[in-house]
């Protein structure tokens, strides 16, 4: 926020290993083209100014604006926030300070040239010439013309005042990952302007660094060896043939800060499965996770062991090691009795120790969670271990059934060690952090006596992982692997030996119900509602709607039993939903899709009518599924089909459909065919239809035709069905 913080930023930057290690990072997570080094405009990650920049965003209110740049416009356009942003430009809801505008009068500055090195001013005049940059003189000169350009705006569009503000937002503190200078009338502030106070640097506080780096000739800016110099190979480059769904949510470079925009709370099996899911189907996988842990050097890429020196310092892998003694802690390790060879109890700092009651800001987040609190770690250092996220998702690693078992261990030698190092209560409470919202990049196992718990422990209550919700969720995966390989396991059994006779304030094991990616296939599949939406009749299959993220409305509407749910019923009973029923439709159909597709294909986002597209993004804002639905794909969640169960010929996939039930008969412009053998009933998204078998022969006319390559029920070739009435033919499978 002032010119100390700005400098001090960019002295960081070197140490951390200067520009071309960020280069990397911005490619790594897909802002960067590694074969241009400009920056990219795709979808996904969406970078917002370089689309409007490129011209492959509009804004078409703003056309007449960008006359008032003069000859400023040739390099730099004016863009504009979002319209309802502007709106609430003064408005104190606290849902609306954070992204409102921050002025009555707010545009943004950006600039047209999209190499890689005007993404952001944390690195003006710090790329080197080889590298395409330009020295600290030119990057002086573009500044100032940025400067120029936003005055000559602010004075020529009319309207403005004379008090102008123009601010930057430093990477580390940036939302978008391309430039922005915010240009501000300062005469009308918003709430949201205090709001962002902390990171918003003054464009002359960055011109004030850059003349005295110029002045000085501090040349080591540019040249200064990185402390992982030679650590810089394609070993960080994503290994994995899946499709990298990375959004880029608020700006997010790496898994980690991306895990943590999309999961913000994590403490239960529900976000534990959620994050587990995000990172196989939409970040990459493990192979990722592994590529951002190793340009970080926290793994050996040799070894596949977490590094234990003191750059980066990993201390739960340096005290499994040997490396680092804790005073007093042998004397615990006996208490973890057969575990002993396995794990380490570790402690946390003395003073963390000393002030786990203080309310203290200073202490508050670091001291120790109660007055007694242990960590328990484990001795193999092998990466898969680093972190519960990953445990049984490594190509190559432990399988799912090792990883529940590790986890089981550690929970027994936890309560082993409680039990018999004398002095806690019965109620121990066992947390993970879960990657993302993690601390430390080596496995720490939090223990706790809940009868004495401080501060600390109520502000990490949103990322205190219990140990049992990991075990639900291991051991669903585990029932998964086992049904796929197509042996039996008592999932009752399973639980039950996962729950020790000693008390875990964490809470029971509730018996687990098998997951894909958030999926439940249990009864709640099966169950089924009619529900009444916006006077139109539609039915559902519970297990579809709990497919919306978890904490949505949405999903929050069929979450809990719908004969106990408060909610609006219509004269015969049904569930009333005040929604607009054609894009609530639009909204069921994508999770129908997810529900029937087989979890190795990409489910696009669904394709909405023009006229419908506003309706569509409000009511998927409403229903808190706008970041899950629009312009997102996703794996499917459905079963996998047995190789040998269906011939490939007339395998089929479901889909979804209109929920009008009509009796399916031939069309009266449809031909029948000779040959008819069998006629089965079937009831798909709500539609009755008949199906019959690959020798039907009805012929559709005009616009069914059309429909036929969507909604195919079948792939072999000769198969007729019937959608709400109409016949189709499917064309080739």
């Amino acid at each position: 926020s002032d010119a100390s913080k700005f400098r001090e930023a960019r002295r960081l930057l070197v140490q951390l290993g200067g520009p071309l290690l960020l280069l990397e990072e911005l490619t790594f997570a897909g802002f960067v083209n590694p074969e241009t080094d400009m920056l990219t405009v795709n979808s996904k990650p969406f970078n917002v100014f370089a689309h409007i920049a490129s011209g492959k965003l509009r804004q078409p209110v703003l056309e007449a604006e960008q006359a008032a740049l003069g000859t400023f416009a040739r390099k730099f356009l004016i863009c504009a926030n979002r319209p309802d942003n502007d709106l609430h430009w003064d408005s104190t809801d606290p849902k609306w300070i954070p992204k409102a505008s921050m002025a009555k009068r707010h545009r943004f500055l950006t600039t047209k040239d999209l190499h890689w090195q005007w993404f952001n001013l944390l690195i003006a005049g710090m790329v080197p010439c080889s590298a395409g940059g330009v020295d600290v003189a030119q990057a002086i000169a573009e500044v100032e013309e940025m400067k120029a350009a936003a005055i000559h705006y602010a004075r020529n569009v009319g309207g403005w005042s004379d008090e102008i503000g123009l601010y930057v937002n430093i990477f580390g503190h940036n939302n978008v990952n391309s430039l922005f200078v915010h240009v501000v009338d300062m005469s009308e502030l918003g709430p949201g302007f205090g709001f962002q106070s902390f990171k918003n640097c003054p464009l002359d506080a960055v011109l004030k660094v850059l003349r005295e780096e110029a002045a000085s000739e501090r040349s080591m800016l540019r040249s200064a060896p990185s402390p992982l110099a030679g650590t810089r190979s394609s070993s960080w480059r994503k290994t994995t043939s899946s499709p990298f769904f990375f959004a880029g949510t608020d700006g997010a470079t790496s898994v980690k800060a991306e895990l943590t925009g999309r999961v913000p709370v994590l403490k239960n099996s529900a976000s534990f499965r959620e994050a587990r899911r995000l990172l196989m189907e939409e970040f990459g996988g493990t192979g990722t996770l592994r590529a951002e842990l190793l340009r970080s050097g926290f793994v050996d890429e040799a070894t596949n062991l977490l590094t234990t020196s003191a750059q980066p310092f990993n201390v739960f892998a340096r005290v499994a090691s040997g490396q680092m003694k804790q005073p007093g802690m042998d004397k615990e390790q006996v208490h973890l009795g057969a575990y002993q060879d396995r794990y380490m109890v570790c402690s946390n700092r003395p003073e963390n120790d000393e002030h786990w009651d203080s309310d203290d800001v200073e202490w508050v987040g670091k001291a120790s969670m109660s007055r007694r609190h242990r960590f328990l770690t484990v001795k193999d250092l092998h990466w898969q271990w680093f972190n519960v996220l990953s445990f049984g998702l490594v190509e190559g690693g432990a399988s799912m059934k090792d990883a529940l078992k590790q986890v089981m261990d550690m929970k027994e030698a936890a309560l082993a060690y409680t039990r018999n190092v004398g002095g806690w209560s019965d109620r121990v409470g066992l947390f993970f952090h879960v990657f993302g919202h993690n601390s430390v990049n080596s496995l720490h196992l939090h223990i706790l006596d809940l009868q004495f718990v401080g501060p600390t422990f109520t502000k990490y209550a949103y990322k205190n992982m219990p140990i049992d919700d990991v075990i639900k969720v291991l051991t669903e995966a585990v029932e998964i692997d086992t049904h796929i390989s197509g042996t039996s396991i008592d999932a009752a059994a399973v639980v039950k030996a996962v729950s020790p006779s000693s008390p875990v304030a964490s809470g029971p094991v509730k018996e687990a119900r098998i997951s894909v990616g958030g999926k439940h296939a249990d009864a709640e599949d099966t169950e089924v509602l009619t529900v009444n939406v916006g006077g139109e009749l539609v039915t559902l299959a519970r297990g579809t709607m709990l497919l919306a993220p978890v904490g949505s409305a949405l999903r929050d509407l069929f979450q809990n039993e719908w004969s106990t749910t408060q909610l609006a019923r219509d004269d015969q009973g049904r569930m009333f939903l005040n929604y607009p029923p054609r894009t609530f439709q639009i909204i069921v159909d994508h999770l129908r899709m997810l529900h029937g597709t087989p979890p190795n294909r990409a489910v696009p986002p669904p394709c909405v009518p023009r006229d419908a597209r506003e309706e569509f993004e409000d009511l998927a804002d409403i229903l808190g599924v706008y970041d899950f639905i629009v312009g997102r794909s996703h794996w499917g969640r459905g079963k996998l089909a047995p190789k040998d169960s269906v011939p490939p010929a007339t395998r089929s996939r479901a889909c979804c459909a209109r929920r009008r039930v009509r009796p399916l008969s031939p069309p009266p412009d449809s031909v029948q065919g000779e040959r008819l053998w069998d006629s089965s009933r079937l009831e798909i998204g709500g539609c009755s239809a008949h199906a019959r078998d690959s020798h039907t022969t009805w012929v559709s006319a005009g616009r069914a035709e059309s429909h036929a390559r969507a909604h195919s029920l079948a792939r072999a070739p000769d198969v007729c069905f019937s959608i709400a009435g109409e016949a189709h033919r499917p064309k080739g499978g």
